[in-house]
């Protein structure tokens, strides 16, 4: 055997033993329990139906599934984390649009949807309004955009963060519309509409979800749906189309874990995700946080994020929002 042969066989050895190292893990996983990472306070969307996802994940997987927050910076600081963990499967975030295609087009380099991470799987759609306190003199979309237009710079809209899918939603509205709306960031969905049935704000931008409990009372009111289509659960609230507009702003939910997982492990987390979405629980849970179930699978899920990621560096640059 030659020197050159004594490499390609001592090579080749290696890398088979690696696979099989590979191979061995993956079989083992999960060795620990598994976290979830969710960028948003609680209160939102992401929070209850991950908590809901959870014990079923737990029970497919064999480990405990536990949740944790990590609001702020539009979901900067989670994804940094998922990042810095291990490629072994034992940490996943809750995404959306957010992090899939806003915050790498504001922050340009922060960190690369098609390079650092591999979905696992849509589940939900939570759509997000334009929503005003009820002493505020207006009754609808119209009357909101003369209000505004007639105060310059005076009223001011709270979202669940810069650069949040709520932030680029109402700054791609008022673009459309020559409003001129300060905006106020909170650190989640909760705390800004704490902020606006309080008196702090006039306007936030929330989903029926986070909405619910004030709506029953008719401390807020919805002015406009940020979708094409009108929701069904809000038939009454025009959508986007139905003022004008072209853009949607649908607040796609899924989860993702940290590129360089091993096939097999990731193909184990997509399966504990689905299985979790099928059960009659989350469909319930859903329903009554007035979200729609949206399962997508993996593939389905990367060409979302990849037709995101298009779609809303057009709006970034419509709306005026800066990179950082």
């Amino acid at each position: 055997m030659n020197d050159m042969t004594r490499r390609i066989t001592v090579a080749g050895l290696g890398a088979a033993l690696a696979a099989i190292a590979t191979l061995a893990a993956a079989q083992e996983f999960p060795t620990r329990p598994i976290r979830i990472i969710v960028p948003y306070a609680p209160g939102g969307i992401p929070d209850p139906i991950t908590r809901a996802l959870a014990p079923h994940m737990s029970q497919t997987l064999g480990q405990p599934v536990t949740v944790e927050n990590k609001p702020g910076g539009g979901g900067v600081p989670a994804i940094s984390e998922l990042l810095r963990a291990p490629a072994d499967g034992h940490l996943l975030v809750c995404a959306d649009a957010a992090q899939w295609a806003i915050q790498p087009a504001v922050k340009p380099g922060v960190f690369d949807p098609a390079k650092d991470f591999i979905a696992l799987g849509m589940v939900a759609t939570s759509i997000i309004f334009v929503t005003v306190r009820e002493d505020l003199p207006v009754k609808n979309f119209q009357e909101l955009v003369a209000l505004a237009k007639s105060k310059p710079g005076q009223l001011s809209y709270g979202t669940s963060g810069i650069g949040s899918l709520h932030q680029l939603f109402m700054e791609t509205v008022k673009a459309q519309f020559g409003m001129d709306i300060v905006h106020v960031p909170f650190k989640g969905a909760a705390a800004g509409i704490a902020a606006l049935v309080g008196g702090d704000i006039p306007i936030v931008i929330a989903s029926n979800g986070s909405l619910a409990p004030h709506l029953k009372t008719g401390k807020v009111r919805r002015l406009l749906a940020a979708t094409t289509n009108r929701s069904k659960s809000a038939p009454d609230v025009p959508s986007t189309a139905d003022v004008g507009m072209t853009d949607s702003f649908p607040g796609d939910e899924g989860y993702i874990v940290r590129s360089g997982t091993p096939k097999a492990i990731v193909d184990k987390l997509a399966n504990a995700v689905a299985k979790a979405v099928a059960t009659p629980e989350f469909a319930k849970i859903t329903e009554n946080l007035y979200v729609d179930v949206t399962y997508l699978t993996p593939s389905q899920m990367e060409e979302r994020m990849r037709i995101d990621q298009v779609r809303y560096a057009k709006a970034i640059k419509l709306a005026g929002v800066k990179p950082e």
